[in-house]
């Protein structure tokens, strides 16, 4: 054993051991935050853990992560949700690695490649990866995983706040207040030449959503190559359940009939910008004036609150020419959102590695269970 009261990994009897999650574990894993961000973000992170676990509708044991013990103590753990997805229209179960973490007096030894490797021999399933860090993101490309490219992020702007980067602070002042009067001018001339009231589709406010999202999503998903199912139960563990939760969640109906659905969260504090998110949405990517309606109605919602910006996950083309009409431009790329892998029996489906074949939003990932 070294100072780091974890056993040498080249020593004979260091006993290895994969095994599923127990509710002890909970105080390691706590150890691991407060190591990464202190300890009021291991606070957080442990509320948000619990409903992440308690909620998933395609979990059977409420137990899915997988913790790697060198010699009976909690070394690496890594998230494995259990998902549906749909590929060409055919639904096929796997899991979404979306936490992984490896104790810091570990790292740079190995120990994070071992333990994926180790995972993936056990579970062959199709699989994806989200929202990875650089170092993750290593670890995951030399375990075989492959990159999803062209994941880029759209953007409404409002203002240039702290983005002008100056020596002098009463010049970074002036054109910040200069750029926020433009951008309120362009923004009131665009409500005078185009229809914001959703003349034809009626928008309403949720609180939660129902099986109708079942039926919709059914009735969608052979529209698009890949895309991770969504039902009512699914939107509600995401976005509903949370006590502390500020989404806001849209439907679009025609008679009692679920047309679409939009879910956002006003704009949080961001690098001192106040950032307003587009998390999830689904509609018919061939009727454009639906998805153009909800996407007005939520811009409508999130300029009440004075946003700096307002940034969307798009990865559909059909959807990105709307959001360009809006004024959305193309801001960044997101290469470290999705990685997948398939088992090499099943084939590889066509295009699975180009963003555009995929539905893909940041509602997809596990980010709307932490405070970010």
């Amino acid at each position: 054993m070294d100072a780091t009261g974890y056993p040498k990994l080249d020593a004979g009897k260091c006993v290895r051991r994969i095994r599923r999650y127990r509710q002890g574990d909970l105080h390691a894993f706590e150890r691991f935050w407060n190591a990464q961000a202190g300890e009021a973000f291991a606070a957080e992170r442990a509320r948000a853990f619990q409903r992440l676990l308690s909620g998933n509708p395609f979990s059977s044991t409420r137990d899915d992560y997988v913790v790697l013990e060198l010699d009976g103590r909690v070394a690496a753990y890594e998230g494995l949700m259990p998902f549906r997805f749909s590929i060409s229209g055919r639904d096929v179960d796997g899991f979404i690695y979306h936490d992984t973490m490896v104790a810091p007096e570990m790292r740079g030894k190995g120990v994070g490649r071992a333990f994926v490797q180790a995972i993936l021999r056990d579970r062959p399933e199709f699989s994806i990866a989200v929202w990875m860090n650089a170092p993750n993101s290593h670890v995951f490309e030399k375990c075989g995983w492959l990159p999803v490219d062209g994941l880029p992020t759209y953007v409404r702007g409002y203002s240039l706040q702290n983005m002008v980067k100056t020596r002098y602070r009463l010049v970074n002042a002036a054109v910040e207040h200069t750029a926020r009067k433009v951008f309120a001018l362009l923004y009131r001339l665009e409500k005078k030449v185009f229809d914001f009231s959703g003349r034809g589709y009626h928008i309403e406010r949720v609180d939660y959503f129902d099986d109708r999202v079942d039926t919709l999503f059914q009735s969608l998903k052979h529209e698009f190559a890949f895309i991770a199912h969504r039902s009512g139960s699914i939107l509600n563990w995401k976005f509903a359940d949370s006590p502390v939760s500020r989404f806001v969640r849209l439907i679009c109906l025609k008679g009692d009939r679920l047309q679409g659905y939009l879910v956002f969260k006003p704009g949080l504090e961001q690098d001192g910008r106040k950032i307003a998110t587009i998390f999830d949405f689904l509609c018919s990517p061939r009727d454009p004036g639906l998805f153009r309606a909800l996407m007005r109605r939520a811009v409508l919602e999130i300029e009440k609150t004075g946003p700096d910006t307002v940034e969307v996950l798009c990865t559909d083309r059909r959807f990105a020419r709307v959001l360009k009409t809006m004024g959305f431009v193309r801001a960044r790329e997101n290469p470290g959102a999705l990685k997948y892998i398939h088992a090499d029996a099943a084939g590889r489906p066509a295009g699975i590695g180009m963003g555009e074949n995929w539905f893909y939003t940041f509602g997809d990932g596990d980010k709307v269970f932490w405070a970010w």
